[in-house]
């Protein structure tokens, strides 16, 4: 069992499908995130956790051959995936609230 998990945006974008890759119900996710959000939220909460940007979410590779890497993090295991994406994106909405 690894003690890092792997969080990309797709998982918390409310514009995608559960099909495309998201995993919070839609009411829970938030619109067009961006890694350097995700990055920044994640600090916030002081979770730990490392941004890789040449990373190609694995469904948009397989649907979109030319699409950008937008990358992902990756988090050092401290609660549940689930958990860990509701609480990334109740800091992504509240920094956007906050003009932070």
């Amino acid at each position: 069992m690894s003690d890092n998990m792997i969080v990309w945006a797709a998982n918390i974008d409310a514009e995608r499908t559960r099909n495309m890759g998201r995993k919070l119900a839609k009411g829970l996710s938030i619109k067009s995130p961006d890694l350097k959000e995700l990055s920044k939220a994640a600090h916030n909460l002081g979770l730990q956790c490392t941004r890789e940007k040449d990373k190609l979410f694995p469904k948009d590779r397989a649907n979109f051959t030319d699409a950008p890497l937008d990358g992902r993090l990756v988090i050092a295991k401290k609660y549940t995936k689930t958990k860990t994406l509701k609480i990334l994106a109740d800091e992504v909405r509240r920094m956007r609230k906050e003009g932070v």
